[in-house]
């Protein structure tokens, strides 16, 4: 049986908008996972009323981007409002519409389900012979959100979502012990703020040393937090991943070899973004290359240093 897991959700008051408003949340924290499919008796309906709700949410985070100044922030909306502008609804089913990103299907629909579903939506009853070729196709550490509350989810194997949450705590441990046993406080970072611009290299400098050992366990760690969301931490723990996430998209960002997505893919493409700002400018102006390049070997920063020089070096080549 497929590994999966479930939750059981309550939409907030009666009527298609209201389960509509709630799922959209739900996948608005989950919508870079892969595709995802709402399981429903009026695929039309519900489609066009999760539709309006997302458009909804589109407009908040415009609105939020609107409202800061925050130029981390505003690339970060920036992202995000672009990319729920190009998530494709559709009721026809994966066959017949295989590039879209959210699917409105029947259980009559779903014998053929969309690669790499990891967010399945049931908001009616489905028997045995409903959820088999389901399940049958779900990847691994797919899941299932319930609003109807009728089906066994256990019996037919599924775990609850509790796991995938601790699972998160867990890879997080391993973040934190690889971290503190090459000197680095998570905690330290977070109360800075990620402003202190000495902390941040410090600590870039010694990833950069072991930096595909470091990304092996940030990718484990993002993973596993993509899987669980949407995720209620507290603001502390918050700080924290964000502080860590942001050394993760640095490293990889000066690390030589492929360049994946993976890791900015919440924020923006732009990797010289998460540099500070006077290491942005050496891009541009190579007495300020040479002046920082010279203040990290300076502050004993050889490996951000080397870095930084390899990365304009390839920047010139473009």
């Amino acid at each position: 049986m497929t590994k999966c897991f479930f939750e059981t959700r309550k939409q907030s008051a009666r009527g298609t908008d209201s389960i509509a408003a709630d799922i959209m949340r739900h996948l608005h924290a989950r919508q870079y996972l892969g595709k995802a499919v709402v399981i429903c008796e009026q695929p039309v309906a519900l489609l066009a009323a999760s539709r309006k709700q997302w458009l909804k949410l589109t407009r908040t985070i415009q609105k939020q981007r609107s409202s800061t100044l925050n130029a981390e922030k505003i690339l970060k909306y920036t992202h995000t409002i672009t990319r729920m502008q190009q998530q494709r609804f559709t009721h026809k089913p994966p066959l017949e519409d295989p590039e879209a990103d959210v699917y409105f299907l029947t259980p009559n629909d779903c014998t053929y389900m969309p690669p790499h579903c990891y967010s399945l939506y049931v908001v009616m009853p489905l028997s045995g012979d409903d959820l088999r070729p389901i399940l049958k196709q779900a990847p691994t550490e797919a899941l299932v959100v319930d609003y109807d509350h009728t089906t066994p989810w256990q019996q037919h194997g599924l775990q609850s979502k509790d796991q995938l949450e601790q699972h998160v705590l867990d890879e997080w441990q391993q973040v934190k012990h690889f971290l503190m046993a090459h000197k680095i406080d998570a905690a330290v970072l977070a109360r800075s703020g990620m402003q202190d611009i000495d902390i941040m290299d410090d600590a870039l400098d010694i990833l950069l040393g072991m930096s595909h050992q470091f990304l092996r366990i940030a990718n484990e760690f993002q993973r596993s937090l993509e899987l669980a969301r949407p995720l209620r931490i507290s603001l502390a723990a918050r700080k924290e991943y964000d502080a860590v996430m942001l050394l993760a998209y640095r490293v990889q960002a000066l690390s030589p070899g492929a360049f994946t997505q993976h890791f900015l893919e919440t924020f923006n493409e732009d990797d010289t973004f998460f540099l500070s700002d006077d290491i942005r400018r050496m891009f541009i102006d190579n007495q300020a290359l040479c002046d920082i390049v010279e203040r990290h070997y300076q502050a004993r920063r050889p490996h951000l240093a080397k870095a930084l020089l390899a990365k304009a070096n390839s920047c010139c080549r473009r």
